[in-house]
């Protein structure tokens, strides 16, 4: 039963250790592997969905900059007035012989009358909605960066703090190994009456505790990795 508990466990490990191609070592330093770690961040940056609303604002800002430029045509005003030659001119009047009065049927202005009209005020106002818009811009792309900068440094943080899991795992699972051997020993010696009850003991509590710390170094393994996995917005195992 134990070793079959400790080849599960080796497994587990196998599967988790295998993206970085870990070996057994007493450092973490050769264990970072750059191209893998840059791949991570690359994952990050195109998942993540704050990353993505950034772009956007960027796109939207681009587009208000467009949007200011054209409306410096909102201070031209364009129009045209038609006046019929059949039109009633009430300011031309005519009277007859016996006193009656006729409406003249000719004015001053006839047909279409066309006329562009300069909004000054809306026109100096429209530098500095370009200024404002332009910006938008400059905040939009910083804040890019800003995150950029941020989000690279969380997934180095979770990346080297998965490395030290795995190892860490597999500490104490040699640790696991060695009080397997330990107690099995023990219990031998103490069945043909080698060694005292009280050494027996102390064996059963020290491996059942080193036991209970392999557990907690699985569990903290499998939550390490959630959180890397969680902000590359992937699965290690498809970061090849």
């Amino acid at each position: 039963m134990n070793r079959l508990y400790s080849l599960m466990s080796l497994v587990l490990l196998i599967c988790f250790a295998a993206p970085q191609r870990l070996k057994a070592q007493n450092t973490l330093i050769t264990e970072i592997s750059e191209p893998y770690l840059a791949k991570l961040i690359a994952s990050a940056k195109a998942n993540q969905p704050r990353v993505k609303s950034l772009n956007n604002r960027v796109t939207i800002a681009q587009g208000n900059i467009s949007r200011a430029k054209l409306s410096y045509l909102d201070a031209l005003t364009f129009s045209y007035v038609y006046q019929p030659n059949s039109t009633f001119n009430l300011n031309a009047l005519q009277t007859t012989g016996t006193g009656d009065a006729i409406g003249s049927r000719t004015g001053l202005f006839q047909g279409t009358q066309f006329g562009v009209f300069f909004n000054l005020g809306s026109y100096l106002q429209k530098p500095y909605a370009v200024r404002q818009a332009k910006q938008e811009l400059i905040i939009a792309n910083n804040d890019i960066q800003e995150s950029m900068i941020t989000l690279t440094t969380q997934v180095k943080k979770r990346y080297y703090t998965y490395l030290q899991k795995v190892a860490s795992l597999k500490l104490q699972m040699q640790a696991a190994s060695d009080a397997d051997n330990v107690m099995r020993d023990i219990k031998y010696k103490f069945q043909k009456g080698e060694e005292t009850l009280d050494s027996y003991n102390k064996a059963r509590i020290s491996h059942t505790q080193q036991i209970q710390t392999k557990i907690t170094a699985e569990a903290e393994l499998f939550m390490s990795k959630a959180d890397l996995e969680e902000i590359i917005g992937d699965k290690l195992e498809n970061i090849k």
